[in-house]
Parts: structure tokens; sequence; C-alpha cells
């Protein structure tokens, strides 16, 4: 009877091995890790009392939950799921749910088929975890949970005396390493098709740029080296000076605040859509052909729960799922919450409203709050009429003021009240950031009706020597003016050249004291300084994560197109089919050669090969080796016969025992037993038949 048969006939065959079940048990905290981050803490928890329930239960402490305790665990499970998903149905709650019943399934994995139901669960949490987050460090960390789940199913195919997780975790590595090929395959041909379900995709992106900014929000926001967005140039990569990218215009003060507009009433929101679709983008027809100053480039940007999409000045041609706005910037139809990727043309030249305002765009460029900052309005109009009502001449005074007067720049700005915050900033502290120099000089313009709004989005970046792409960080957030004057169209002004001009000629770590500079991270300094190993470590990482958007997260339907045309020249489905096919016979051809490759016959030991040949001589001298008779003792059998003494045979039995046991071990040993086999198969060849004189007395 065979050992799996015994265990079938026992009642074991559907039981769960020790092993296996340590090693699912494993896999599943391993795939449960990565949702931390996104989901509250209590599942975890109810994961982990799930996980030693099991254990308690397989170790004969504790016992399965009857039907009424995992009643009560489910509703309490319902209850929790329902109190942390504030916002209703999303795609966190489905996932928190999920969850939940995949840690509850341990409370009741008894047989095999419970365990496989679990593993199976494994491979769909796995996948969930990407639909938070496609980077580079989740994906390899993935690839290990896949083999430890594929571990655990196939410690489930072993007999309980037979379970081995080291050559499980062995074979599931070959397994997954055996699939790779075929994987490559269907990414590159098969079809990009949209999802077949949908659902509110999740609210846990963080973004950096919001639509109400206070004077310190973007000084709170540089201490952050989180990414913010990834730029790759088409061409030539503009000077530091140049890469102003914006996200949001500012157009409203409120309460010391400026905010975004908001299209609420009927009339802005038509007047909105007239501007989108009428005259601008005629203009915008007309303005397309780049000229000398035009920049191409590609964004990767990263999750924002905001549909702003950072650009430079000022976008000409980008994808079709992008909306221009009126404020000479871009919008996706969605709220990014994944990396979006997009191209861009931009001419920072060309001026679409140079000679005409849209009404309802100067009106909101010059509203003040009725009482705000009364001593700086007064100071702007008088200085304005003293000027003769010329604009460029208030900048100029503007912008002097900040230069020649004891204005500093600094990313601990004092504390302004909510109420005069301007006249606090610029009589009183006149120390600050970018935002508090921009909105006084918005304040300033705006007091003399001159259409004027603050922008907010990112300055600078620091260039990757690797791969040549632009890295931009939270620590690069900037806010600057746009001031509309008759002729030129929009013109920006940066108020902090005036007062750190290193800021934006060198980037932020030449405007920063070395206090300022200690009190952000390791990693931002590192990144900020640009030298040492750590700077190298982390240009190194960022290089393969761009490559990784860019050739896998990124690989979008018009890469694949663009792909496949240089393989396969004109695409037709009969083409791109035949791709497949022959793609998909090549890889399991290849993991076929390699299987038996595996498999091929090993070189045996010269020796033992030797021995072999001899013992086929025998065999025709009529001399057979017995089948229970080792190979000393056929050795001294054959000496007998052939009347030898037993110190001519003793250094040839040492060496072929020693050769069985340890093969390859002393090879001028192995060579002359070799030599003395053959010697003796030729003595035995002249001897003639063995066969009787070896016959038993």
């Amino acid at each position: 009877m065979s050992v799996r048969t015994a265990v079938a006939r026992t009642g074991l065959a559907n039981q769960i091995p020790r092993n296996a079940l340590a090693l699912l048990m494993v896999g599943q905290l391993v795939v449960l890790l990565p949702h931390m981050w996104h989901q509250s803490l209590w599942i975890m928890g109810v994961a982990l009392v799930c996980g030693i329930w099991r254990t308690q239960v397989h170790r004969g402490r504790w016992s399965y939950p009857d039907r009424k305790v995992k009643a009560l665990l489910v509703g309490l499970a319902l209850l929790g799921v329902a109190l942390s998903s504030a916002s209703g149905v999303s795609l966190e709650s489905a996932t928190a749910l999920l969850l939940v019943a995949f840690a509850l399934k341990l409370l009741e994995m008894k047989h095999r088929r419970d365990a496989y139901l679990v593993i199976f669960l494994c491979y769909f949490v796995i996948a969930t975890a990407f639909l938070f987050s496609q980077a580079l460090p989740l994906a390899i960390y993935q690839v290990m949970a896949t083999i430890v789940v594929t571990a655990s199913m196939i410690g489930l195919n072993q007999v309980h005396s037979e379970v081995r997780p080291g050559l499980s975790l062995r074979t599931a590595t070959v397994l997954i390493a055996q699939a790779l090929p075929l994987t490559l395959v269907l990414f590159m041909f098969f079809p990009r098709i949209a999802p077949l379900w949908s659902m509110p995709l999740p609210t846990g992106a963080k973004t950096g740029i919001s639509e109400r900014m206070k004077p310190g929000d973007v000084a709170q926001l540089t201490r952050s080296d989180e990414l913010a967005f990834r730029v790759a140039f088409t061409d030539r990569f503009p000077r530091q000076s140049d890469l102003y990218f914006r996200a949001m215009v500012y157009t409203e003060l409120q309460e010391g605040a400026w905010s975004a507009p908001q299209r609420s009433s009927r009339a802005q929101r038509l007047a909105d859509l007239r501007w989108q679709h009428g005259a601008h983008l005629a203009r915008v027809a007309r303005a397309a052909e780049p000229g000398p100053g035009s920049v191409g480039y590609q964004v990767f940007l990263e999750p924002t729960a905001q549909q702003w999409l950072v650009a430079l000045d000022t976008p000409l041609r980008t994808e079709n799922a992008i909306q221009r706005t009126a404020y000479r910037g871009l919008r996706s139809k969605e709220p990014v919450m994944s990396l979006e990727r997009y191209r861009v043309l931009s001419d920072p030249e060309t001026q679409l409203e140079a000679n005409e305002l849209h009404p309802w765009l100067a009106d909101e460029a010059i509203a003040l709050p009725a009482g705000e900052s009364e001593r700086l309005r007064a100071l702007s109009r008088s200085r304005f009429e003293a000027l003769g009502r010329d604009p460029q001449a208030l900048i100029d005074w503007a912008l002097a003021q900040i230069r020649e007067q004891p204005f500093r720049y600094t990313l601990s700005p004092p504390q302004l009240p909510e109420a005069n915050s301007i006249d606090a900033f610029w009589f009183g502290t006149q120390a600050g950031f970018c935002t508090h120099y921009a909105g006084a000089l918005v304040f300033i313009l705006r007091s003399a009706r001159i259409p004027a709004r603050m922008v907010g989005g990112y300055q600078g970046g620091t260039a990757n020597p690797i791969t040549g792409h632009l890295e931009v960080r939270q620590y690069d957030a900037h806010a600057w003016v746009e001031v509309w004057l008759e002729g030129q169209g929009w013109q920006r002004l940066d108020p902090t050249a005036a007062v750190a001009p290193q800021r934006v000629e060198q980037g932020l770590s030449a405007a920063l004291s070395a206090t300022e500079r200690s009190a952000l991270s390791l990693f931002a300094n590192a990144r900020l300084g640009q030298e040492g190993l750590l700077a190298s470590v982390l240009q190194f990482a960022d290089s393969l994560e761009h490559r990784w958007n860019l050739w896998v997260v990124g690989f979008d339907e018009g890469q694949q197109r663009g792909l496949l045309q240089k393989l396969l020249g004109t695409l037709s489905p009969t083409r791109i089919g035949l791709a497949m096919l022959a793609g998909g016979a090549l890889s399991l051809a290849l993991v076929s050669l390699l299987l038996f490759w595996r498999q091929r016959p090993r070189k045996r030991d010269p020796l033992l090969r030797a021995f072999e040949r001899f013992c086929e001589t025998s065999a025709h001298q009529g001399l057979q080796r017995r089948p229970e008779e080792t190979p000393a003792g056929f050795l001294q059998r054959v000496g007998d016969s052939l009347s030898l003494a037993d110190r001519d045979l003793t250094d040839l039995i040492d060496t072929l025992t020693a050769a069985l046991y340890n093969p390859g071990n002393d090879a001028q040993a192995s060579s002359r037993a070799i030599a003395q086999l053959r010697r003796l198969a030729m003595r035995m060849r002249f001897a003639g038949k063995l066969g009787e004189r070896s016959a038993p007395q």
C-alpha cells in the first residue's frame, strides 16, 4: 500500500497539512500588508485576531466558532465597514469588505477545499492592491507575495509526511518564472480595453496644490519631499527659470485666503463654455503651429484627487481627453486618482487675450473684498495716480519695494491675522514665502483696477542624469502672479525673484538658510543637494520608477499601437492574431526547452562508468554480478576466480567505494582505479569463461 493510499484511507487526504497551513497563513499576512496604507487599522486587527484564533484551533486550544458567533462577527464587520466608509460606496469601502471577508474565512477553513478558496482570494486581494498604486516597489513586492501564495497551494498537494516549505517556495518561483514569457506576449499584443464595470475611485489620493490657499500653505507643502510629477521633454530642456508649471489660478480673496474661481451661476457656466468652444479655440487653432520657443513634453502626474493638470505656458496641443480652461490651464474630465500620463505642446510666447479680455474674466481679476487691508489699498491707488496711471510703472514700483525694503524669504513666516492680513505682512512682518509676496502683489494691482490673479503650481525641479527626465516634488510648489496688460495679454510676474532670485534661478535649496535646510527630511536634503551616495541611490531608484511608468504603467493604447506598427508594419486583426500565436508558441517552446534541459542525463563519474563496463565484460565471460552484491564483494569474487592476492584488489576496492559516496573527489586515484579495471578486464578475457570456476562449492 502506497503512502498516498494510506493517507486517503485514514481520512487525512481532506485535511490541511500543518506546514502548508503555516505557509498559507504567512501568505495571507503578506497579501494584506500593502492595504495597511489606505485602509483602517481595525481591519488589520480583525485579520490578526482571526489568524491567532485559527492558530489556536490548529493547536487544539480553541474550537471553531459556531453559527451564532460567526453571524455576530459578520454583523460587526459589516457595521465597521459602514461606519468607516463615510464617503459612501467607493472602491475603498468595497475593498474593505473584501478584506474583512478574507480574514474571517480563516475561522471556517477546515478542509482542503476551504484552503483553495482562501488561496484564490489571496490572488484577488493581490490584484486589488494595484487599484490604489502601481509603483515599482509594490509590483516587486506583489510578485514575491504571489510566489508565497503559490507555494502554499503546492504544499496542499503534498501528503502530510512530505510537506517541505522550502521546496514549495522553490517550485513556485520556477512556475512564476516560466509564466513570464507568455505574460510579456499578452502584455504587448492583447488589446487595451476599458473596464467592464465601474465604481467610484479611491478618495485617499494625496494632493499638493489645493483649491483654497492661505499664505503659509505652500510653505508647509515645501517641507514634503513626496513626488508631484515627472516630465520627459521631447527635444530641448528649458532653463531652470522657465520651468513654471501652472496648476490652478486663484481669483477670489476671502478672509485672508485665496481660492480658485467657482463657476456657480448659470451665466458664468455658459460664458465659460462659450469661451472654451468659441473664439478661444479658434485662436488656439491659428496659433497651434509651434514657434521657435515651443516645448514638447510628456507629463507623468501623481494622483491628486482633483481635476487640475500641470502644464507650462501656453498649452497649444494636448490629448483629446484633456480640457483647456479659460485660465490658460488644463483640466482632466475626471479627478486624477492614478498615474496620469499626457503629452503637451506649450509655447510661452503665444498670447491668446492680448487685445481683448472677456468681461467676466476682467471682473473677477479686479475684485477685492470690501474693508480688506485699506492701508495698502490706499497706498497703491495713490502711487498709481502719481505714476500717471501707468500699469508697468506700478509693477516696477511694487517690485522695487520688495527688493529695497527689509523683506525676507523664509519657510517659517510669522502668523498673520485673518483680517487685514496683507497689511500686516506688507507693513509689519515683511517675512514670508512665495504666496505672501504673490498675494500682496495681486492686491496692489487690483487696488489700481489692473487685472491680476495668483497662479499656483510648481517651479523648477531636479533633472535626473540617468534618464534625463525632470523630477518635480512637493517642495517645488510655488505661487506667482499674472497681470493683464493691454496689447501684451497675460504676463507672468514672480515677486519671489525680487526677494530671493536664487529660488528661481537655482532652485529652493539655494534660497534656504542652513537652519531651514536642517528642518527638512534626510531624503529632501539629499535630493536638494544632489551630492553623496544617498543622492545617487535616490536618483537611480527614481530612474527605475520612471522607466516603469514609461513602459509598463503608461503602456496605453497609443503606445501599444506605435510599438506594434514598428514590429508588424500595417496593423490588422489578422496580423495581430498571428503575432500573438507566434509569440505564445515561442514562449511555450522556450519553457519546454528549459524543462527538457533540466531533465537531460547528468554527466556521470568516469570511474563509475568504467566499473559498469567492467561488469558487462565479466558477464560476457560468464561471471554475472548478483543484484544484492556490492561492488567490493563482486570484485573480491572476481579476484577469487582469477586467483588474485588480496593486496592486488585492496587499492581498487577502496578507490571504487570512495567514488560511490563522493564522486570526483580524487582525480588521480580514479585514474589509477580505471587503469586497474581495464587490466583486470583484459586478464578476464585471456582467462576464458569464469562461470564454472566461480560456482559455489
